[in-house]
C-alpha cells in the first residue's frame, strides 16, 4: 500500500489575529516541525493564497519560509486552489478562473519557483465538471475528489487505478479514502498500530491510500493529534509518497464521469437516489439549498454584486480595491454557516452579507437606489437569520439534521436479529479496545451498548451505530443466527432484545435455511452472469468458477463457524476421542482415534440443502455428489457413500489446540436449463483419485509436525 497524505491549510481572509496566532502555534508550526524531524515524510498540501497573505500580514514569515524549504527538500508538494476558498461550482466561470489565477499569483510571489503545482484542490472537495474544465485550461493535470464522487460500485473502486475524466483528455482524478481519513482526523484510532488493524488486509494490497484532511485538525482542533500523525509517518508499513507519485506508480485506466459531490456528501444520499431511480440533483445543499430562503437571498445578492462589478470601468477610482473586496466577499464560509444542517453562525452570515454590501458601498458615484438594494439584501438576510434564531427554528433544524426529533430508538427501527448483531459488533469492538489497553475507547463502546438498550440513542448527535460504522465495516461479524449459544457472553444476552435460549435454538435452523435459500437464488443469478462475491454468505454458502457449491455446518458448542469472504469460511470441530456430537440441525459426528466419521442425518441442514438442490437441479440430482473438505487432508474432497443404510464419510482427525477445520462441497449441480458437455466419468474419478492421494500425504506430513511439537 502506498500512502499519500494531503493537508488543506486554510483560514478565512478576515480571521481574528488572536485566533490565527493560536492556529499557527498549535498546528502549523507543529506540522512543520514534525516534517523536519522526519526527513523521509512526504506530504501534499494546499495553502490558499488568502492564508498566505494573512501569514505575511501578521509576520508569520517563518511558516512560509519553512514550507518553502520543505518543498525544496522534496518533502512537500503544492497544489493549486481558489485564493479565498470560494465555492467554485456555484460561481460564474469568469470568477472561477480569476480565483484560481489569483491563488497561483500570490503563492508564486511568496514561495517562488518551487510553487509550480500540477494538481488542483477544489475547496470543500466540491467536484464539478465545470470547475475541472477550467483547471485543465489553466494547465493543471489532476484533481482530488471525495470517494463518493466515484460512480463505480464501492466494491469495484479498489484504489488501484487512476482514472481519467471523460471528455477531458488526459486529466486525472484521484479519490479520497473517506473512512481512513475520518479514522485519523476524528481520533477514533489513536496509534499507528490501531490504524493498521483497522485497515486489515488492505495494507498488503497493491493499492493507494489517499487521506485528505484539514491541517488545523492536527494540534488546533484536536490537541496532540499531530503526534499521532507523525507516528503514522514513522511506521514502516506505509510507503509515503506524494499524490503525483500515485499517478506515476499506478496505470491510468478507463475514463469515468464523476458525480458532483463534496467531502460533506454522505453515501446514503447517493444510494437513496439510486433506489428512487433518480439522479442526484442537489449535491451542494449545504451551500445552496433550494428550500433555504437565506441561501436564496445570499446567492441573489452574490450574483447581483458580481454582475455589477463586472460592468464597472476599470479606470474608475479605487477599482482594484473594489475588485479585491469582491474576491474576498465570495468566500464559501457564509453560505455554509447559513445551512442550519446543523451548521449555523449569525456572525459568519452577517460578515458575509456585510462584505457584499461593502463592495457596493465602495463604488464611487453609486446611486442611492443601488445602495438601498444592497442594504435591503443585507437586512433581509439578517432578519430571517435572527427570526430563525429567536423562534427556535435553528434548534429544531439541528435536531432534525441529527434525527433527534420524533425518532424511534434503534432497537424499534430495525429487525430483532439485526439489533442483536449490532450488540455483538459493539461488544467485539469493546473487547478489541481492551486488548490494546485503549480503555477510554472500550468504555465508549460499552456505554453505546447501554444507550441502545435503554433507547437513549435518539438523543445522539452522531448516532452510536454511525460512529461504529466509521471504525469498522458493518456487519463485520457473522450473523446473529450463525453463532452458537456459548459464543454469547452473559453481558450480550442481557442486552439482546427478545432473547431466550430455548427460542433461539428452536428458530436457528429455519432462520439460517431461509437465508440460504434466499441467497441461493440471488447467487444463482450472479453465477450465470459470472459475477462473484457480491452478496452474503450464510454458513459460508458460495460457488467457485467450476460451479462447486460450498457450505459449512450449523454451529454448536463443539462445532464453531468462522465466516470469511465466501469460500474461506469454515467450520471447526473439537471432539475428544470416543466422543459423539450431534446438535439441532447437524450431521452426526463420531471420533475414533484419528478417524472422524460424519453421517448425514435427515434433520441436518446439510441434508435439507442437499435435497433442496436435487429439486432445483435440471437433472433432479442425477449427477450431484456430496463431499467433505478438511485441513487434515489438505482440503482434498472425500465423497459421502452409502454404507449399511447410512450416508457417511470417514476422514482423518487432526488433533490441534483450536480444533480441525472442515466444510462441505457439493458438485454436479446443473445451474442451467440446457444440457452442457460434461467430462467423462473416468476423467472425474481419476482427478479425484490423485487429489485424494495428495491430501493423504499432506495429512501425514501435518501429523508428523504435530507429533514433533508435542
Amino acid at each position: 500500500m502506498l500512502w499519500s497524505n494531503f493537508l488543506h491549510f486554510y483560514q478565512p481572509f478576515n480571521q481574528m489575529p488572536d485566533i490565527l496566532e493560536k492556529i499557527v502555534n498549535e498546528s502549523y508550526r507543529k506540522i512543520i516541525q514534525g516534517l523536519k524531524e522526519n526527513p523521509k515524510a512526504k506530504m501534499t498540501i494546499n495553502i490558499n493564497g488568502g492564508l498566505t497573505e494573512l501569514l505575511v500580514k501578521y509576520d508569520y514569515l517563518d511558516v512560509i519560509d519553512d514550507l518553502k524549504k520543505l518543498a525544496q527538500n522534496g518533502q512537500i508538494e503544492f497544489t493549486g486552489s481558489a485564493k479565498y476558498h470560494s465555492f467554485l461550482a456555484l460561481l460564474p466561470e469568469s470568477e472561477i478562473e480569476r480565483q484560481i489565477k489569483l491563488n497561483t499569483e500570490i503563492n508564486k510571489k511568496y514561495f517562488g519557483e518551487i510553487y509550480n503545482p500540477k494538481g488542483f484542490f477544489i475547496p470543500e472537495l466540491a467536484y464539478s465538471f465545470k470547475v475541472v474544465q477550467i483547471a485543465q485550461k489553466l494547465n493543471f493535470e489532476w484533481v482530488i475528489a471525495e470517494q463518493l464522487a466515484c460512480p463505480l460500485e464501492k466494491e469495484k473502486n479498489e484504489f488501484n487505478k487512476i482514472y481519467q475524466i471523460k471528455e477531458l483528455n488526459n486529466f486525472k482524478i484521484l479519490f479520497r479514502d473517506k473512512r481512513a481519513s475520518i479514522l485519523i482526523l476524528s481520533a477514533i484510532v489513536r496509534s499507528a498500530q490501531s490504524l493498521l488493524e483497522e485497515l486489515g488486509d488492505e495494507i498488503k494490497k497493491n493499492r493507494y491510500l489517499l487521506t485528505v484532511m484539514d491541517a488545523e485538525t492536527f494540534g488546533h482542533h484536536r490537541p496532540g493529534l499531530e503526534k499521532f500523525l507523525f507516528e503514522i509517518y514513522q511506521n514502516k508499513a506505509f510507503e509515503k509518497v506524494f499524490v503525483s507519485d500515485l499517478i506515476k506508480k499506478f496505470s491510468v485506466s478507463e475514463e469515468l464521469e464523476p458525480r458532483e459531490s463534496t467531502w460533506s456528501s454522505e453515501e446514503q444520499d447517493f444510494w437513496l437516489d439510486q433506489e428512487k431511480g433518480i439522479m442526484q440533483t442537489n449535491p451542494f445543499s449545504l451551500w445552496n439549498h433550494p428550500e433555504n430562503p437565506i441561501h436564496k437571498l445570499q446567492w441573489e445578492f452574490t450574483y447581483w454584486v458580481i454582475d455589477f462589478v463586472n460592468i464597472l470601468d476599470i479606470k474608475i477610482s479605487g477599482y482594484f480595491e473594489i475588485r479585491n473586496k469582491l474576491d474576498m466577499a465570495i468566500a464559501s464560509d457564509q453560505y455554509w454557516w447559513a445551512s442550519a444542517k446543523p451548521w449555523w453562525s449569525l456572525e459568519m452570515i452577517e460578515q458575509g452579507s456585510f462584505a457584499l454590501r461593502d463592495v457596493i458601498f465602495s463604488i464611487p458615484g453609486i446611486s442611492q437606489e443601488d445602495k438601498n438594494k444592497a442594504k435591503e439584501f443585507y437586512q433581509k438576510i439578517l432578519e430571517i437569520a435572527f427570526e430563525w434564531q429567536r423562534t427556535g427554528k435553528i434548534r429544531s433544524a439541528y435536531k432534525k439534521a441529527y434525527k433527534t426529533e420524533q425518532r424511534k430508538p434503534f432497537k424499534e427501527e430495525v429487525p430483532v436479529d439485526w439489533y442483536n448483531l449490532m450488540i455483538l459488533e459493539f461488544e467485539d469492538e469493546m473487547k478489541n479496545a481492551i486488548k490494546k489497553q485503549e480503555f477510554e475507547k472500550a468504555i465508549k463502546w460499552r456505554d453505546a451498548i447501554y444507550k441502545l438498550k435503554a433507547g437513549m440513542d435518539i438523543y445522539d448527535v452522531l448516532h452510536v451505530v454511525d460512529d461504529l460504522r466509521i471504525t469498522r465495516t458493518l456487519p463485520s461479524l457473522k450473523s446473529f443466527w450463525e453463532h452458537s449459544l456459548d459464543e454469547f457472553s452473559d453481558f450480550a444476552k442481557e442486552t439482546f432484545k427478545d432473547f431466550k435460549e430455548e427460542e433461539f435454538k428452536e428458530q436457528q435452523f429455519e432462520k439460517i435455511f431461509e437465508e440460504i435459500k434466499k441467497v441461493f437464488y440471488q447467487k444463482k443469478e450472479f453465477l450465470e452472469k459470472q459475477k462473484f462475491g457480491q452478496i452474503k454468505h450464510p454458513l459460508g454458502l458460495d460457488w467457485d468458477l467450476e460451479k462447486n457449491i460450498y457450505l459449512c455446518e450449523i454451529p454448536s458448542e463443539k462445532i464453531k463457524f468462522f465466516l470469511g469472504q465466501g469460500w474461506d469460511s469454515a467450520s471447526q470441530i473439537k471432539l475428544n476421542d470416543k466422543n459423539v456430537c450431534k446438535e439441532n440441525g447437524q450431521c452426526l459426528y463420531k471420533r475414533e482415534g484419528n478417524q472422524l466419521e460424519i453421517q448425514l442425518t435427515n434433520e441436518s441442514i446439510l441434508n435439507k440443502f442437499y435435497q433442496f438442490l436435487k429439486q432445483e437441479d435440471f437433472l433432479k440430482g442425477e449427477n450431484i455428489r456430496l463431499t467433505v473438505l478438511s485441513e487434515s487432508l489438505g482440503w482434498a474432497p472425500v465423497t459421502f457413500k452409502q454404507k449399511d443404510g447410512k450416508f457417511l464419510v470417514h476422514i482423518p482427525y487432526l488433533e490441534t489446540e483450536e480444533g480441525m477445520n472442515f466444510k462441505f462441497r457439493i458438485f454436479g449441480f446443473d445451474f442451467k436449463k440446457s444440457m452442457e458437455f460434461k467430462k467423462p466419468n473416468f476423467v472425474i474419478k481419476s482427478k479425484e483419485f490423485f487429489v485424494s492421494i495428495l491430501g493423504k500425504v499432506d495429512f501425514l506430513i501435518k501429523k508428523v509436525i504435530w507429533m514433533l511439537r508435542g
